[in-house]
């Protein structure tokens, strides 16, 4: 009963959370937390670590009128003035020749099809008469991590149910090191990868260079760990899945 209160209450917060995403737009260089007294620049990594509510500045002037002060963390050094990174397809890291980021998931008009056989766990899948795809950019727990990962099933079963027709998105590498093909699912104009992290099912997982989403979900998933959503609200990821497959923790 608990179990399945939990991750109904966590699909339901998926339309909201998808919506009300804290992420930077093009004009917006700086980021703070609401309950914090420093502000970081967008283009360092810092500020992914703030557990509350996130505030965007378009400049250090409007930043410092808020009453906040630069940070002196050493990651942040040298960054004040860069333009926010943006990933490409055609290059391999950051860019700060344009003042833009990673943009927001939009459907693409057109792609390859996945016809839903089977939900082999949290962030894999198998296509009808096609392959299997590994979902990018999330981590959910394993399924011998017990509840936490028959969770993270349920919940993707719930999102891309067997029959269901989905799009695949890709991103720069095409396949992992064990054969899958790594995608974007898309489901109407809705990104299953996003709704995992939204509704706290996974985790964000980069592994570059297919980082086209990250600077989207990455807010995403602060939020849903803030607001206690999926299993952050039972210590669901107290063992992260990359740790309990290097034996780091049960």
């Amino acid at each position: 009963m608990r179990t399945t209160l939990l991750l109904t209450l966590a699909l339901l917060g998926l339309t909201a959370a998808s919506v009300e995403a804290q992420g930077a737009t093009a004009n917006e260089r700086y980021v703070a937390s609401s309950r914090g007294r420093v502000y970081y620049p967008v283009a360092c990594s810092a500020w992914r670590d703030l557990r509350s509510e996130l505030l965007f500045f378009g400049s250090r002037v409007e930043a410092e009128g808020a009453g906040y002060t630069p940070t002196t963390n050493q990651r942040c050094r040298g960054l004040f003035e860069q333009p926010v990174p943006m990933v490409r397809p055609d290059i391999e890291g950051p860019d700060y020749s344009e003042q833009v980021q990673t943009p927001d998931p939009t459907r693409p008009s057109f792609g390859d099809s996945c016809l839903v056989s089977r939900v082999v766990d949290g962030d894999t899948l198998d296509c009808r008469g096609g392959p299997r795809v590994r979902l990018l950019l999330i981590d959910a727990p394993e399924m011998n991590q017990g509840e936490f990962g028959s969770l993270a099933k349920e919940a993707l079963e719930q999102l891309a149910p067997p029959g269901s027709n989905l799009i695949l998105e890709y991103d720069i590498e095409p396949q992992d090191r064990y054969g899958r093909t790594l995608a974007y699912l898309w489901s109407g104009n809705a990104l299953i990868n996003v709704q995992m992290i939204a509704a706290g099912m996974a985790l964000v997982a980069t592994y570059p260079p297919n980082v086209k989403y990250v600077d989207y979900m990455l807010p995403l998933q602060v939020q849903a760990r803030e607001e206690l959503r999926g299993l952050w609200s039972v210590g669901g990821f107290d063992c992260k899945p990359a740790d309990y497959r290097s034996q780091r923790c049960r």
